[in-house]
């Protein structure tokens, strides 16, 4: 049966439904662990380069080394913050992966593999990448010309007259659109992957046109969307954890019957080698932030005695939680495709679902 959108909110609320599929789960837990990796090499590297012990670091962080950090050494800095936008980029080109995967089952076709997605995904990757940077060109420029206006105003007797009569026209008047870049910028983290995925061709300058059309014609409309999408993404991603709690209790359970309790105990002890208290794992894992309602896991780790089994369990059970943070962000991703899609036809009375689907 072809699919129909309502055009309204209600698209968007039926978001966790369309993102419980197995393809979408798996192709953005794959950019999610390719995102980590990239975090953790240059997180670590930079760590290394700043001299710190990295043996101490890694035994308090473990794979979550997610606070603020400012180092000492401007080059370790650097690898830091490079390392933090190649991340974020990983993570731009899953949500893209998994917004075509939605706009195209709202195109009619419901079968495209999930390798073809992730191919399309890296096919993009330059158009995607010119559109942030010409972004945050932008936004240098404006820094650049304020920064000579500081220069001006060193100059003796003028400078300050100069200062003071340019300060709100058109300096405050730049600064407010300068902010509204910028956040325009932060927010097309999850809007401009999707933007990128509706649009058939690859140009940049395409995808920032529409990005910044959605925002400005409709910011209250997307906004509400997007909050729409949050909310029910970590209710519906609790759920989903508390599932996979209690399936691998299942597991553990039903395999000590004839083999064992050793079975049952080698999956507690493969918990300890994990960051069970870390902030991620305790979002997860909580139904919603401020809330007192839900489950741990650090009653049930037992000390591990470091074998290989173990730390192979422990990867296992790793990937299983991966798939609960990859779950909470394909929400966000098929509900930002869904309120695109009805966004474009409010604004522009254009419906996506009239399209010809692309093959694959």
């Amino acid at each position: 049966m072809e699919r129909k959108l309502h055009y309204n909110f209600v698209d968007v609320f039926k978001a966790p439904v369309e993102a419980l599929s197995a393809k979408k789960i798996l192709v953005m837990t794959i950019f999610l662990l390719l995102s980590l990796v990239l975090y953790n090499i240059f997180t670590y590297l930079a760590f290394f380069i700043n001299g710190e012990k990295i043996k101490t670091i890694f035994s308090v962080y473990t794979f979550f080394p997610f606070y603020k950090i400012t180092f000492g050494n401007m080059f370790a800095q650097t690898v830091f913050i490079i390392g933090s936008l190649a991340s974020v980029l990983m993570l731009m080109l899953g949500f893209y992966s998994v917004s075509i995967l939605e706009i195209e089952a709202i195109r009619g076709n419901r079968f495209m593999k999930p390798q073809h997605a992730i191919q399309k995904a890296f096919s993009r990757f330059k158009q995607i990448f010119l559109a942030e940077l010409g972004i945050v060109c932008f936004i240098g420029f404006i820094i650049l010309l304020f920064m000579v206006l500081g220069l001006a105003a060193r100059i003796p007797f003028i400078g300050e007259w100069i200062y003071a009569l340019l300060f709100v026209i058109p300096n405050f008047l730049i600064a407010i659109l300068t902010l509204f870049v910028i956040l325009v910028f932060l927010i097309s983290i999850i809007l401009l992957p999707t933007v990128t995925a509706a649009e058939k061709k690859g140009e940049a300058f395409q995808s920032i046109l529409e990005t910044f059309a959605t925002i400005i014609r409709q910011p209250f409309r997307w906004g509400g969307y997007t909050l729409l999408a949050f909310v029910t993404a970590k209710l519906s991603s609790f759920v989903y954890a508390y599932v996979c709690f209690r399936s691998v209790q299942f597991i553990a359970w039903t395999t000590s019957i004839s083999g064992g309790e050793q079975l049952k105990t080698m999956v507690k002890k493969s918990l300890s080698l994990l960051p069970l208290k870390s902030d991620v794992v305790l979002f997860s894992f909580q139904a919603f932030p401020g809330i007192d309602f839900g489950f741990s896991l650090s009653k049930y780790a037992k000390y591990s005695s470091n074998s290989l089994s173990e730390y192979l369990m422990a990867f296992m059970i790793f990937i299983i939680f991966a798939s609960i943070i990859g779950y909470f962000l394909t929400i966000i991703a098929v509900g930002q495709a869904r309120g695109y899609a009805v966004i474009r036809y409010i604004k522009d009375g254009y419906k996506i679902e009239d399209e010809e689907p692309q093959e694959g």
